[in-house]
């Protein structure tokens, strides 16, 4: 399978394209710059350019069976990263005929106040986050709207942890009392999701 991973060079980008070529796919690596990921394989290609322009997301989208975002947000502003970026995604997709996308957003994206612990509450209450959570609220909708075959994964609190294989999924906002997950468990679910049938038009969430 030829997985286009939109992301690449950040965190969680990074561990899908590791853990996409261990489990033998061929791989084209979405990435800002030619120094944002420095791995190698015969089954990895990578694709300079920015998710906000449609040319560069059409160009990278020829021969892909299917797509992982991870993408995230650097401190831009305003942050249209996931909203912009998606919309462009799915535009090619839809013109190259692929169907399956996985999509990255965050615990609690969605959800109503009332339903977030208080710590999450203050989170996105951060002048520097509630930008970010509005344009991930964005993303998920140009998802949820589409025709594609679609899964979005929410995230608990990321962390550089190792591979475990154990978390826990469910359909919703977020897990209850799960505060964290490795990067690369995420991955690992990512990865799962995008090469199978795994939770199609579903939003879940994953946690510890």
């Amino acid at each position: 399978m030829r997985i286009l991973v939109l992301g690449a060079s950040g965190g969680v980008g990074r561990q899908a394209v590791e853990q996409a070529l261990g489990h033998g796919h061929e791989v084209v690596a979405f990435v800002r710059g030619p120094a944002g990921l420095n791995l190698r394989s015969e089954r990895l290609a990578v694709v300079t350019g920015d998710v906000t322009q449609a040319a560069d997301v059409q160009r990278a989208m020829e021969g892909i069976d299917t797509v992982i975002s991870a993408l995230g947000s650097r401190g831009e502003r305003p942050v249209n990263v996931y909203s912009d970026g998606i919309a462009n995604t799915i535009r090619a997709m839809t013109a190259r005929g692929v169907r399956r996308l996985v999509v990255v957003s965050s615990s609690g994206v969605g959800a109503d106040a009332s339903e977030l612990s208080l710590a999450a509450r203050a989170m996105r209450k951060l002048p520097n986050m509630r930008a970010v959570y509005e344009d991930m609220e964005r993303m998920e909708g140009d998802v949820m709207l589409s025709d594609l075959d679609w899964t979005i994964v929410r995230p608990a609190a990321l962390t550089d942890g190792p591979f475990t294989g154990i978390y826990r999924v469910v359909e919703g906002h977020s897990v209850p009392k799960g505060s964290k997950i490795s990067r690369a468990d995420v991955a690992a679910l990512l990865v799962k999701c995008a090469t199978g049938s795994l939770k199609v038009h579903r939003a879940i969430a994953a946690a510890y």
